[in-house]
């Protein structure tokens, strides 16, 4: 029961479909690459998979490949886009664009270290850490929910595998953060700085769409 006065938001977090990096499997964080074919599509997919739900705005990471995604998901709805560069990918410092192997080659055993979870204030050499990208990510979607709240409705958020899955882990205090597939929903609902996870990294609106554009 809401017992103030704002009316509940509801976030849908999208993270961008599949890009040329993602495919030769290079670290992306603020370094970009564009969609691949498939990429597109599922951008598309997920937009047609969101179709039956009214969204009164829609934020964007300002990396490229995030507002090619929210574009093509958005397609010719009217719905106004805003970019907030707080929703970017956490940045992996000098491991930027770099093969698995040229990471080893160069830094060692650092993705171990990085992605284990055990010290979330681990980061890259001149990357950023866990913390300081939760710090960032959650004083844009608190923004976003402050400045929503009055009239209350749905929300799109498009952004990052990372962003979104870091985001979800130390919301909802897991130990390692979810595993967002390109175009994978999550959901979340906010009201009187209280917040409800729905769904996470949720590829139904992705699938379903594909199937409508598909015929």
């Amino acid at each position: 029961m809401n017992l103030g006065n704002e009316k509940k938001v509801t976030i849908f977090f999208v993270r961008h479909g599949e890009t040329q990096f993602n495919i030769e499997k290079r670290m992306q964080g603020h370094c970009d690459s564009p969609l691949t074919e498939k990429g597109v599509l599922q951008a598309k997919s997920v937009g047609r998979g969101l179709s039956d739900i009214n969204f009164d705005a829609a934020y964007s990471s300002d990396s490229q490949r995030v507002l090619d995604t929210a574009k093509y998901a958005i397609g010719d709805r009217n719905i106004p886009l805003t970019i907030d560069p707080r929703l970017k990918e956490m940045n992996f410092g000098v491991l930027e664009s770099l093969l698995e192997e040229e990471i080893v080659e160069r830094h060692g055993n650092i993705l171990e270290t990085l992605f284990s979870l055990k010290d979330l204030n681990a980061a890259a050499p001149e990357g950023e850490s866990y913390v300081q990208l939760f710090t960032r990510t959650k004083t844009a979607v608190e923004d976003i929910v402050k400045k929503h709240s009055s009239q209350g409705g749905n929300i799109l958020i498009f952004s990052h595998g990372v962003t979104i899955g870091n985001y979800i882990m130390q919301i909802t205090k897991r130990t390692e953060y979810p595993v967002h597939e390109n175009c994978s929903v999550s959901v979340v609902h906010y009201v009187n700085n209280q917040h409800e996870v729905e769904k996470i990294a949720d590829t139904s609106y992705r699938e379903s769409g594909s199937k409508d554009l598909n015929g």
